[in-house]
């Protein structure tokens, strides 16, 4: 395994279960067909708390296997995993836990070459099953690093649909993203040719098709099992289709340009997908499609659709989207070819300010 060359590899098992009772059952499955003689349990204080009972049945299932949980994320975290799994011969690594976890002891076991079994307690971002990590390098900035998508990715709907609100818009949100990045994809794919996959983006279209625009009509509160399901598949397929195309550009286009862009200027606890959503609206605008839909799909579920939503001033997301176009400057999207000044903008916004009215009315 090369770290400097692009890996296609998608998760081998992928399961969806609805009890305790089937989770364990997928565990053990995987853990015997895998001959596993010892595994390592990342998770955290808070998902390690909710998840004590799939904890206590791995640890009684291989008494070599080990438990690491952090009370906090900082950026020696990534460090103390890839030690321990570098030094005890770990043959398996089960993240549990959001985002974070996931995505350190992902790239932890790419590292050590070490089979992850992924297993998230939320459903806030395709990072449950993609080749892409995002790891904290300070107190406030956090860089995307390759790695491969999980081994395993087993999804508990119990677990997720137990998770805060929040998490799920913001997982909506992102799985949404889909449908404006694979616009910036297609459309520019001479410009991106080394990034460009026809399979992936179709996928990633197809993925992001699972959720929108139809659950606009969702209740977000009294989320049924089939909408979980749903949205669980859309992101795994979304992972899958950046493992495809070995990298993440049949989800990422102008709309996370911008939600990296707001992190640069406001470091801050809003969700990831809150902030890919105010992207999603931008981009929307800037290619002339889905307006009138996004933005009435963003309101009804309570995302995000102009500036104050997520606490920054209009005239300073000017700033953010003007900045955008230095991010991961090697993708070509929308931002760039319209080639923005603060007069196009702000013109924008009051497009997006129009159309917002017009769909509360």
């Amino acid at each position: 395994m090369t770290h400097g060359k692009t890996i296609m590899r998608i998760p081998k098992y992928i399961h969806i279960t609805k009890s305790k009772k089937e989770t364990k059952e997928s565990f053990a499955k995987i853990i015997e067909a895998e001959r596993s003689q010892k595994l390592l349990i990342v998770t955290s204080a808070v998902a390690g708390k909710s998840t004590e009972w799939l904890c206590d049945f791995l640890l009684a299932k291989n008494r070599k296997s080990k438990k690491l949980l952090f009370k906090k994320n900082d950026e020696k975290v990534p460090g103390k995993v890839t030690e321990r799994l570098e030094d005890d011969s770990f043959d398996l690594c089960v993240g549990i836990g959001g985002g974070k976890i996931l995505d350190i002891a992902k790239y932890a076991s790419f590292k050590q070459k070490v089979k992850f079994i992924s297993f998230p307690t939320q459903l806030s971002h395709d990072g449950i099953a993609s080749p892409v990590t995002v790891i904290k390098e300070g107190k406030h900035w956090s860089e995307s690093r390759k790695a491969v998508s999980p081994y395993a990715v087993i999804v508990d709907l119990t677990t997720v649909g137990n998770s805060p609100t929040e998490s799920l818009l913001s997982g909506i949100a992102d799985l949404t993203a889909n449908l404006f990045a694979s616009m910036d994809a297609e459309k520019y794919k001479d410009r991106n040719k080394k990034e460009y996959n026809t399979v992936a983006v179709s996928i990633a279209r197809t993925a992001a098709l699972l959720v929108f625009p139809h659950f606009s009509n969702l209740a977000i509160k009294n989320i049924s099992e089939k909408d979980l399901k749903q949205l669980a598949w859309g992101l795994i397929l979304s992972g899958i289709a950046m493992s495809i195309a070995g990298n993440s550009s049949p989800a990422s286009g102008a709309e996370h340009k911008i939600s990296h862009s707001i992190d640069y200027f406001f470091p801050s606890s809003i969700p990831h997908g809150f902030k890919v959503s105010l992207g999603n609206v931008i981009s929307a605008f800037l290619h002339k499609k889905y307006r009138k839909e996004i933005v009435k799909f963003n309101l009804s579920l309570g995302l995000p659709v102009i500036s104050e939503d997520i606490g920054i001033e209009r005239q300073e997301l000017v700033k953010v989207v003007l900045h955008a176009r230095k991010i991961r400057t090697g993708r070509y999207t929308i931002i760039e070819e319209t080639r923005l000044k603060e007069k196009d903008v702000l013109k924008l916004f009051e497009e997006v300010e129009q159309m917002r009215k017009k769909v509360k009315a």
